[in-house]
């Protein structure tokens, strides 16, 4: 135990993540990184796959992104790799983000002896097999924390890998706050570019294109509230494996005038604010960065009662919840916020209100850097 005394201050902190590209639980690194502690702590990601879009954004803040890919074709060569570095790197804390980089990370900072090792668990990984599972079992026994960010996503860790509940505590995703929440420049900007005009009444998404955000039973929404609603359009922003098949879809359902496919975009904010009203469909979900941003921006919510989503917002506080893979809720849901406009207003403010008390990235950052000093300290009483 005496290398803990031999490290440099400020403690070394590596983050572990396959491609800082963006997804939910990326965004919500990089939200993490911008917002870290940089007098107690310095901080690296290592992308254990390739680098992502994102790690220019962090590098922009000062931090370093280390791309180490680790094959399992020549998983010794790169987990050799990994404890090198390591060790080279003085390495106080290991913390790391979903099951890929959760496996090699910890794994190599047990053998570099990294006297701290922290995971955050961003999902549920329903798909994991027996051996899967065998695995976490073992490295959860040399983990000092699990971060699990839904209350659902801790239940299954303490089940399913059995970690000790004196080890695993629920702190959730966080979003940065805007502080000009309307945004009229941006919104402007936006429903100029897609030649929306100011009244016409505009559902958003953000997420990526994929069968875990239920797309296709908000197109069926769509389609009912058309009928009510003649000149309601859909903004769908992001891209995935699921896009043509949708844009198929729409085609087929008579609504390709009624959907904007706005592809990858980094001007998330100035998109919120052109939204009249902000959807989730989704029939899986962990704690979703997205929403967060659309609770932070004051968008009034209609969302879906899966995943960490009713720990967010709670139906009738902050938002509208329905069951999931259902288009006719959704579309009463959805109906109601457009023809109740004070409603509205009021959910959409206190969705922001909870964000800003539960969600703020500079709350969640501070408990997390709490973990690390509390087991850093914690070794430090065991070298006395």
């Amino acid at each position: 135990m005496k290398r803990i005394r031999q490290l440099p201050r400020p403690w070394h902190v590596a983050h572990f993540i396959g491609r800082l590209r963006t997804g939910g639980a990326e965004r919500q690194l990089v939200n993490y990184l911008l917002a870290a502690d940089r007098r107690e702590f310095r901080h690296t990601a290592i992308c254990l796959v390739e680098r992502g879009e994102l790690a220019e954004q962090v590098e922009a803040a000062g931090i370093p992104v280390v791309l180490l890919r680790v094959r399992t074709r020549y998983a010794p060569v790169g987990l050799l790799r990994l404890v090198q570095w390591l060790k080279r790197e003085n390495v106080a804390v290991v913390h790391t983000h979903m099951h890929h980089a959760a496996l090699w990370g910890r794994l190599a900072g047990k053998l570099a002896g990294v006297p701290v090792l922290v995971t955050t668990e961003h999902g549920k990984e329903l798909w994991k097999d027996s051996l899967q599972v065998a695995i976490d079992r073992g490295l959860s026994r040399w983990t000092h924390r699990h971060i699990a960010v839904s209350q659902d996503g801790l239940e299954i860790r303490l089940r399913r890998e059995r970690v000790a509940t004196d080890r695993i505590l629920l702190i959730p995703n966080g979003v940065p706050i805007p502080t000009d929440p309307v945004n009229e420049a941006g919104r402007h900007r936006v429903r100029e570019e897609f030649d929306l005009a100011p009244q016409t009444p505009l559902l958003g998404t953000v997420g990526r294109l994929v069968e875990a955000k239920g797309y296709e039973h908000l197109l069926g929404a769509l389609q009912i509230l058309r009928r009510e609603f003649s000149d309601l359009r859909w903004l769908a922003v992001g891209d995935g494996n699921q896009h043509a098949s949708l844009v198929a879809l729409a085609a087929n359902m008579g609504l390709s005038d009624a959907v904007i496919w706005a592809g990858m975009r980094t001007d998330v904010a100035d998109l919120l604010a052109a939204m009249d009203l902000w959807v989730m469909s989704s029939v899986r979900e962990g704690l979703p960065i997205a929403l967060l941003e659309a609770m932070a921006a004051q968008k009034p919510i209609v969302a879906t009662q899966v995943g960490g989503i009713p720990d967010a917002v709670r139906d009738g506080c902050e938002a509208i919840l329905v069951p999931p893979a259902d288009p006719e809720p959704l579309a009463r849901a959805i109906s109601q916020m457009l023809r109740e406009p004070r409603r509205a207003e009021a959910l959409a403010a206190a969705a922001r209100q909870r964000a800003i008390t539960e969600y703020s990235i500079d709350r969640v950052a501070r408990r997390i850097e709490d973990i690390y000093l509390q087991e850093l300290h914690k070794l430090n009483e065991e070298v006395d």
